[in-house]
C-alpha cells in the first residue's frame, strides 16, 4: 500500500509540473502579446495615461496676440503652441475665441482679431 500512494503522488507531482512549465509558456507568450499591442497602442499616440511625453499646457491668450490682425486657421497652426494640436482641436479654439468675443469671422477659415 505505501509504495502505491508513493507513485500516486509521484505522478501527481509531474503532472503538476508539467501543467506549471505550460501555464508559464502560456504566461510568456501573453506577456509578449501584450507588449506588441502597446507598442501599437503608443505609436498610434494613445498610450497609458501618465506615461509618455509630459504635456503642457498652452496659453491661447498668449498665442492670440502673436497672431497678426488677420489671420487663418493655417497661421494658428503654425504657431508654436498649436503646432502639435490638429485641425479639429483647433477649430474648437477659434469657436471658443469667437464665443468670448476675442475674433470674428470674416470669411472661410478667415478670422479676424476683435
Amino acid at each position: 500500500m505505501p509504495m502505491d500512494l508513493k507513485v500516486s503522488v509521484s505522478k501527481e507531482l509531474n503532472r503538476l509540473k508539467r501543467e506549471i512549465a505550460r501555464k508559464t509558456s502560456e504566461f510568456a507568450s501573453l506577456k509578449g502579446e501584450l507588449k506588441r499591442h502597446l507598442r501599437v497602442f503608443k505609436f498610434l499616440g494613445a498610450g497609458p495615461r501618465g506615461r509618455g511625453r509630459k504635456r503642457t499646457m498652452v496659453n491661447w491668450n498668449a498665442v492670440l496676440e502673436g497672431l497678426p490682425r488677420s489671420f487663418s486657421i493655417d497661421d494658428l497652426a503654425k504657431r508654436a503652441g498649436a503646432k502639435t494640436k490638429s485641425r479639429l482641436y483647433l477649430r474648437q479654439v477659434l469657436v471658443r475665441w469667437r464665443k468670448q468675443g476675442k475674433t470674428k469671422r470674416t470669411g472661410r477659415a478667415r478670422y479676424q482679431k476683435a
